[in-house]
């Protein structure tokens, strides 16, 4: 009995041992199976993470070419070296930063930047095949080579404001590269670097790569060749007239396609980060991060669609075009001009012609002559609801919608309620508003392609497919084809019987207008700084191009017709000659019949009076109201020939201290003389019998410069005496002869004796 007890027992703790084992070793399996399936799944993914590099490779960017087909934008392959810092052994750092020094040329403040991240870096881009070898033999696995597309344009600066930029990622910065971004980067690929267990990399070719798709290719409406023209064109212009800033659009204006938009001074879009000039470059370089990168951004605005200015008289077309919409007016309606118009007590518009008023003149001359007094009258026609209305109808205080970024509405009162009669009047002419180049030039298109306001395109297709369909584009009808039309005759009167005629060409029609805007400084408008500008289109039967020009505060010659005009007609007569326009006939003897007189150092009265007496038409901008002051300058050389509807721009300074060209004195009595004298400031002494005589001779001489304040000494015939009084001298002159004689005589005899004694 007990040992069957026995017997069962040992039965029993045999089996609950087999169990244990046999339970034991099942979770054993499970515990290894979990283990290998874990090894294989989250830690060996984890591990290989460890293991492996992975850098986004920038797809293959789309083309940005010109309507011709010709490459603005391209891709180069470029060598590019990455720095992995957790890879890096302590024992490996100084033969990096000896590399680096030789090798790259870095700094030692360069390299420091390096090597102190903890992230990847981009260590250097554009290799040369000498250095990629030399990096090589480094032999460091904390450092990688890998081949990248890079953007490249190979017209440097031209076109820069329009293209924009990439960054080092491949991102579009700015213009068009910005705007069309995400067609023209397409997908990024990988680059992906393979290790060992350890973390470093195995070497530089055992990586593997997840393709990248290429962007697409844009095609603009930008014609190259007529930017590459306008871009010497306006090297010249800012050597010529030292100007803060140019800008320049070029459009069809039948569909206000930009065919060239550029700005003086230009950045290369293959070195954004580079001053444009010495002097910028130097201000760069003595910046700290935050101001340099504010200073970057001011260099890299595209001021045809971010700067706003007063758009001054050209703004004229636009009051013109609403009166006659209106039926308010009628080309041969007339307006008085005399000098000055008092719109209200305190309130007072000058004409820019004050000391010789235009008088009566049709609505047609006022625009022509660009009097401000009648255009003040024809404002007062229109009233203030028309006057708002159509200026919102023109699009001014709103995007035009240029597929570009960056773009400002500009300024203009809120409501017609809220103006008041200076606004309203001042606003006839360009003041009181602000505008974009873009806003003016799509405004003025209006006026000459049957009235409509359409959206100004950059780009026109993707990848071959049309982007903008016109009728899309056409935002609104806001004149009539009749007023277009009736526009269109007296833009092409402007230059050739007004004060547009800049551009005047006799091989085909143009029409335009200038605009000269006195700037505000320190609350007080100053004649010495100016914004001139000008729009134009040709030829005139069918508008295929216009331009408007936009110079900011040039030096010497400052008005739009002498500046802006200057720019305009060289930008015109290039565009011609490139598309053959020639349509005219006229001769070269044609446009030479009056030669310039020299008006530098006259008073602004003599200079009227020299212009009126030989036909010249002549501007003078300038903020004083005396007639007194000094021509400094003038835009037509003395001794050219021009043609007699030719303006010249005459440059009066009114700070008191140009100098005085002595006038043509001598044969004129001493009151004619004063009259003359009288506006010059000069001291004026008489020396001779100015009483009755006339003036023999001037001291400085006729023809030299005084300065304002100086002595001018007019010299006359001498008095004339008395009978008796002058035979009395006579005879005292004749008797001094006699004793001079006979002393003479005396004098000889004594040395011919001392002579003979010596012999």
């Amino acid at each position: 009995m007990k040992k069957r007890r026995r017997t069962n027992f040992n039965r029993k703790f045999k089996n609950r041992t087999i169990g244990i084992f046999l339970i034991s070793l099942i979770m054993l399996f499970v515990f290894a199976a979990r283990m290998i399936y874990l090894y294989n799944s989250i830690y060996k993914t984890k591990a290989a993470e460890q293991r492996t590099r992975i850098l986004k490779i920038p797809a293959k960017r789309g083309q940005i070419l010109d309507s011709s087909g010709n490459v603005l934008a391209k891709n180069v392959k470029v060598n590019c070296l990455y720095y992995f810092p957790q890879d890096l052994k302590e024992d490996s750092r100084n033969k990096i930063i000896n590399g680096f020094s030789t090798i790259l040329d870095m700094s030692g403040e360069e390299i420091d930047k390096v090597l102190a991240s903890k992230k990847t870096v981009r260590v250097k881009e554009n290799l040369t095949s000498k250095q990629v070898k030399e990096i090589r033999d480094l032999g460091e696995n904390s450092l990688s080579l890998t081949v990248e597309n890079r953007r490249y344009y190979p017209e440097g600066t031209s076109l820069s404001y329009v293209l924009g930029f990439t960054n080092s990622d491949g991102e579009g910065l700015y213009g068009v590269e910005n705007f069309y971004d995400n067609f023209l980067k397409g997908k990024y690929g990988l680059n992906i670097f393979a290790g060992s267990r350890n973390g470093s990399l195995i070497s530089f070719e055992d990586n593997r790569e997840v393709k990248s798709h290429e962007g697409k290719n844009i095609t603009l409406n930008i014609e190259q060749s007529i930017s590459g023209i306008i871009g010497n064109i306006l090297r010249d212009a800012q050597e010529k007239y030292s100007p803060k800033s140019i800008s320049v659009i070029v459009t069809n204006p039948m569909t206000n396609k930009v065919i060239a938009m550029e700005n003086s001074p230009r950045f290369d879009s293959n070195n954004p980060r580079k001053g444009r000039t010495e002097e910028e470059q130097k201000e760069l370089d003595g910046l700290k991060d935050k101001e340099k990168l504010n200073k970057l951004y001011d260099i890299w605005r595209n001021r045809c669609i971010s700067d706003i200015y007063e758009p001054g008289s050209v703004y004229k077309l636009i009051t013109a075009a609403v009166g006659l919409e209106e039926g308010v007016f009628t080309e041969r309606d007339t307006y008085e001009c005399k000098g000055y118009y008092n719109i209200t007590k305190g309130v007072t518009i000058k004409c820019y012609r004050w000391y010789d008023p235009h008088g009566i003149q049709t609505m047609e001359e006022a625009l022509a002559n660009s009097c401000n007094p009648s255009f003040a009258q024809m404002a007062e026609q229109i009233g203030y609801a028309k006057m708002h209305q159509y200026l919102k109808a023109f699009g001014f205080g709103d995007l035009t919608g240029i597929d570009l970024i960056g773009e400002q509405k500009g300024l203009i009162p809120s409501s017609a309620s809220s103006m008041n009669i200076a606004q309203l009047v001042t606003m006839s002419y360009g003041h009181g508003i602000a505008a974009t180049p873009i806003q003016v030039i799509t405004a003025c298109n209006a006026l000459i392609n049957g009235g409509y306001l359409i959206t100004p395109t950059i780009a026109n297709k993707i990848d071959g497919k049309e982007l903008h369909p016109k009728e899309e584009l056409v935002k609104r009808q806001v004149i009539s084809q009749k007023t277009s039309e009736r526009m269109k005759a007296l833009m092409v009167n402007n230059v050739e019987n007004g004060g547009a005629n800049a551009v005047k060409s006799p091989y085909y029609s143009v029409g335009g207008k200038s605009g000269t805007t006195i700037k505000l400084e320190n609350g007080v408008y100053t004649s010495e700084k100016t914004v001139a500008s000008f729009y134009s289109a040709f030829p005139m039967e069918k508008p295929e191009f216009s331009v408007l020009v936009v110079v900011d505060e040039p030096k010497g010659m400052n008005s739009g017709n002498a500046v802006a005009g200057d720019i305009a007609k060289r930008v015109n007569d290039e565009i011609a000659k490139l598309k053959n326009i020639n349509k005219g006939s006229s001769t070269e003897s044609e446009l030479t019949d009056i030669d310039v007189p020299n008006f530098v150092g006259e008073t602004l009265r003599n200079a009227v009076n020299i212009a009126n007496s030989k036909g010249i038409k002549i501007e003078i901008i300038n903020t004083s109201d005396s007639d007194g002051i000094i021509i400094k300058g003038q835009s037509v050389d003395a001794g050219a020939k021009i043609n007699k509807n030719k303006v010249i721009s005459l440059i009066a300074d009114d700070s008191g201290e140009a100098a005085v060209k002595i006038p043509e004195l001598v044969g004129k009595y001493k009151n004619e003389a004063l009259s003359i004298l009288k506006d010059t400031n000069l001291k004026i002494t008489h020396t001779g019998d100015s009483e009755k005589s006339r003036i023999i001779k001037t001291n400085p001489p006729v023809n030299d410069f005084i300065r304002q304040g100086d002595t001018l000494e007019l010299i006359y015939e001498p008095i004339k005496k008395k009978k008796d009084e002058k035979k009395k001298e006579n005879t005292e002159d004749n008797s001094q002869e006699q004793e001079d004689v006979e002393n003479e005589e005396s004098k000889k005899q004594e040395e011919e004796n001392i002579n003979d004694s010596e012999e």
